[in-house]
């Protein structure tokens, strides 16, 4: 059967020319046909197109979610860790000695002084003294960090754990508050006039004043002397002791511990004395010094 055709004439007026156009029915309908088609076409592309955009946005949207959800927990962990830091460094500030221990430590032997030392293994303080490695991201650098610097206070710690100590042994407070009546050294002796070592101070006060210690230590003998009478020792550490004499009465017990301030005994005038007077000894590894040079403190406060 033969197609149905159709022709289309166009004449020029002006000059006279005609053109003929001639169009089959079967191309005009199969391009109505697709040109119909076409709005369909990308109607079903476009919804195509979204579907897949939405499908890449909720995964998207997953990996966001899980990526903070892995943030959150560093963050949580990061901030537990922060938050032990600031206790350590808390603790640590607590071991600062105060101006006038530091001023009576600094009159101490040498000795004494470099035996408040201390530190980690040699690999906990390789560990500590390596710095941050290199993390994958911003917060694991940040963790790094911290660790690290948590491993240097941590290195610290002993050492200035053992510096407090040192302090809180220096006797650094007068044991009464009474005037000077005799110094350490040689001076006359009060009941032969002759020339005697006096290994300490003698502090004229009224009978019953208290006395007090003047560092942290143990009670290590408390007895009747023929010669100081009524006396208490406190052994501090550090090769460091504290003798009390001529109490009218005593306080403590042997094996007391005592803190700096803390009374152990009442001024008296027992065994070799002429008067109510406390006599206050230092001794360092075996040996008395002088009282005088550790006494930069009225009191403990």
């Amino acid at each position: 059967m033969r197609s149905t055709r159709y022709s289309i004439i166009i004449a020029n007026r002006r000059t006279g020319v005609v053109r003929r156009l001639t169009l089959s029915l079967r191309p005009l309908v199969v391009l109505a046909v697709v040109l119909g088609a076409m709005p369909m076409l990308m109607a079903l592309g476009a919804s195509h197109k979204a579907s897949w955009q939405r499908t890449s946005l909720e995964t998207e949207l997953v990996t966001l979610r899980g990526e903070n959800d892995t943030m959150r927990a560093a963050t949580g962990a990061l901030t537990s860790q922060i938050s032990t830091l600031q206790t350590l460094v808390d603790d640590l500030s607590q071991l600062s000695p105060s101006a006038s221990e530091r001023t009576a430590m600094a009159r101490l032997p040498r000795a004494v002084q470099q035996s408040a030392m201390g530190g980690l293994s040699p690999e906990a303080a390789r560990l500590a003294l390596s710095g941050p490695s290199a993390g994958p991201d911003a917060v694991g650098v940040v963790r790094s960090m911290l660790s690290a610097f948590e491993a240097r206070l941590e290195f610290a710690r002993p050492r200035l754990e053992r510096r407090a100590a040192l302090a809180r042994a220096t006797p650094a407070i007068w044991p009464a508050l009474g005037a000077l009546t005799s110094s350490f050294g040689t001076r006359r002796d009060p009941f032969t006039a002759a020339a005697s070592m006096h290994p300490g101070l003698d502090l004229d006060l009224e009978a019953g004043d208290p006395v007090h210690v003047t560092a942290d230590g143990v009670v290590t003998d408390v007895r009747r002397h023929p010669e100081y009478g009524n006396i208490v020792t406190v052994w501090h550490g550090f090769g460091i002791e504290t003798r009390y004499a001529h109490l009218s009465r005593y306080v403590v017990r042997p094996g007391d511990t005592v803190t700096r301030g803390e009374i152990v005994g009442h001024a008296g005038s027992t065994g070799r004395s002429t008067g109510t007077h406390l006599h206050y000894e230092v001794w360092i590894d075996g040996r008395p010094v002088n009282p005088l040079q550790y006494l930069v403190a009225r009191d403990a406060s």
